[in-house]
């Protein structure tokens, strides 16, 4: 019979080697025993390694280890790397959908979007984000769940978060028409306003309508609001108007889309028919203090400065946020801030800005407003009035001059317009050009207090905001379009 018998050089099998413990083996012997205790280690691996891959698979949804450190702070409670300034998120704790289920039970993807709306209609938004993140991780391609995780992440106030899962929605689904609407007025009404955004909130709303057109009016009305509010902030408000008139033909009493009704007809400088628009609002919305705020501009401008000063109170003590009270300056004072930045600016905006008048008033003449197609803005800070400096070939007398826009932060724009004295010794300095160059007398540049004091919380702001208006009309008389000065950042 055949046993084990130890050996220096490991275990054989078979009788002793026919040399003693004191004797070498023989070349032949060596190599034999080399490639046995090779083989034999081949096969302990390959024991090892199914034993493990089959404890795995029986572990696989109790254990999961995951890669091991790769820095320094990688081994670092995600605490106390947030601490250390991580750019990553802090570590949220766990939140189940369903606490009493254990954690390895998945839910159905069903009852896990069930329960996300009905957490989400309770103002539970962090137990609707976890649900719709168990539904998303369960189901990758529920556009439901992407949309619902984006819906509690907004109002979470995590943007960004909210904007990468309605991107996946849409990539997931072009053509839902429930997700081009959340996108949309993620676009258009809370993401930091910008141009670029109110065209793809815009565009995302057209084709929402176009899909529901007809077949959901109250989602068909959504999306034309959503519509005219970005047209009215790329500037496009005679076409905002009809998109407005759409939506209430929709919904004959969104307040909302009177409200924006009104913002448009105002931009567009119909007064009369603003007001009128504003106080229909207020007939079922008494509280409506972006209405209130509009009246209060209307009235200034028409020179009624006590109901203008009440209807500002009032916008102020029903929304402080957004209508905090306007700083204080005298025009004097205004005008000597003005004088002080000026003399801050560098030495070629100078150069050009004493080619050109500089002037405070209170706010933009009507004529200026409606000398261009569309109207300028009633809120403008400022205005260039003549002809640039690179202009050549004759002066055309009927030329109106091009103001600048500048936007207000949130939904409003602001403008600017033409004023009585100059500043405290800026005067026009017109070079002998021989003619070619149009050296036109009438190059002004306007800034309006009115409207800077309300651009601003407090008077600490303001100096900026002259300066931007100032770089602003200072390209207009340089020749530059809205265009160029929004990518330079001066809009």
């Amino acid at each position: 019979m055949r046993v084990l018998a130890p050996s220096p050089y490991g275990a054989t099998i078979g009788p002793p080697p026919p040399w003693s413990e004191s004797m070498s083996p023989p070349p032949t012997v060596l190599i034999y025993h080399y490639h046995l205790v090779m083989n034999r280690a081949r096969v302990a691996l390959w024991v090892i390694l199914l034993w493990g891959d089959a404890a795995c698979g029986c572990r696989a949804r109790t254990t999961k280890v995951g890669p091991g450190p790769t820095s320094a702070t990688a081994a670092i409670p995600p605490s106390s790397v947030a601490a250390l300034g991580s750019d990553e998120p802090a570590a949220r704790p766990l939140r189940r959908c369903f606490p009493d289920q254990p954690a390895w039970s998945d839910a159905p993807v069903s009852d896990l979007l069930d329960r996300a709306g009905n957490l989400f209609d309770r103002d539970d938004f962090a137990g609707a984000l976890a649900c719709a993140e168990e539904a998303a991780r369960t189901a990758p391609r529920s556009v439901e769940a992407h949309h619902d995780r984006a819906a509690a992440l907004l109002h979470l106030g995590r943007l960004d978060e909210a904007r990468d899962a309605l991107a996946l929605a849409m990539a997931l689904d072009p053509e839902d028409a429930e997700t081009l609407e959340a996108s949309a007025d993620l676009y258009i009404n809370q993401l930091p306003p910008s141009a670029d955004r109110s065209a793809i909130g815009l565009e995302q709303a057209r084709r929402g309508f176009r899909l529901v057109s007809g077949r959901d009016r109250a989602r068909a009305a959504r999306l034309a609001l959503l519509e005219g509010q970005a047209l009215i902030d790329l500037g496009h408000c005679e076409q905002a108007v009809r998109r407005l008139d759409a939506t209430l033909a929709l919904a004959p009493r969104s307040t909302a889309a009177r409200y924006e009704k009104g913002v448009a007809e105002f931009e567009l400088c119909r007064f009369r028919e603003a007001r009128r628009t504003f106080r229909r609002v207020l007939e079922t919305d008494p509280d409506h203090a972006h209405a209130l705020y509009h009246l209060g501009l209307i009235a200034e401008r028409d020179g009624e400065i006590a109901d203008a000063e009440k209807h500002f109170a009032e916008a102020s003590r029903r929304d402080p946020t957004s209508f905090p009270p306007t700083p204080e300056l005298s025009p004097t004072d205004f005008a000597s801030r003005v004088k002080r930045v000026v003399a801050e600016l560098p030495e070629d905006v100078r150069t050009d800005l004493n080619k050109s008048l500089l002037e405070t008033t209170e706010l933009p003449a009507a004529e200026d407003l409606v000398a261009e197609k569309p109207p300028l803005s009633p809120t403008i800070l400022g205005l260039f009035r003549g002809l640039p400096l690179t202009w050549s070939g004759s002066v055309d007398a009927e030329r109106r001059p091009q103001a600048g826009r500048t936007v207000k932060p949130g939904k409003g724009r602001r403008a600017m317009a033409p004023g009585t004295p100059s500043i405290a010794g800026v005067e026009p300095e017109f070079p002998d050009d021989g003619g070619v160059a149009c050296a036109s007398p009438e190059r002004t540049i306007v800034l309006y207090r009115r409207n800077l004091l309300r651009s601003v919380r407090d008077l600490t702001e303001l100096d900026e905001a002259i300066k931007r208006t100032l770089l602003h009309e200072v390209g207009h008389l340089r020749g530059e379009d809205d265009g160029s000065l929004r990518d330079r950042g001066l809009e």
